[in-house]
């Protein structure tokens, strides 16, 4: 018999399942959580996201995330970048930087821009 409960709607069911695998993402280290997002193993409710976030290094996490948001271009992939973005910025402190942000996540004009700008941070913040 499961220990899942029966749901009467879509949205209970979502958060009870986003809070799982956000249980589950807590538990995983830094490396364990980079593991699954270079192999593209992110979960439907972009909890691996939030669990970077609050895990990840400047160092180690914010790389791999720049290259996600490289990657990961086009239409199809908005939500994916907004998430990864919102890791990305929060491991830099920089969730201030709201056009910056607004540029990389949602692929507009100038993105290549604002990704070099992204690399940057990433290089300066690794100095300290």
């Amino acid at each position: 018999m499961s220990d899942e409960p029966k749901f009467d709607n879509w949205k209970d069911a979502w958060e009870y399942h986003a809070a799982q695998s956000a249980v589950d993402y807590g538990k995983m280290s830094e490396s364990e959580l980079l593991k699954l997002i270079r192999a593209g193993d992110w979960d439907m409710f972009y909890t691996i996201w939030d669990a970077i976030g609050k895990k990840g290094s400047v160092e180690k996490a914010a790389p791999v995330l720049l290259e996600v948001l490289i990657a990961q271009d086009g239409e199809h992939a908005d939500l994916l970048r907004y998430h990864c973005a919102g890791a990305l910025f929060e491991i830099l402190g920089i969730e201030d930087r709201e056009e910056l942000r607004s540029t990389i996540q949602w692929d507009m004009d100038n993105r290549e821009g604002s990704i070099e700008e992204l690399r940057a941070a990433i290089q300066e913040k690794s100095k300290k």
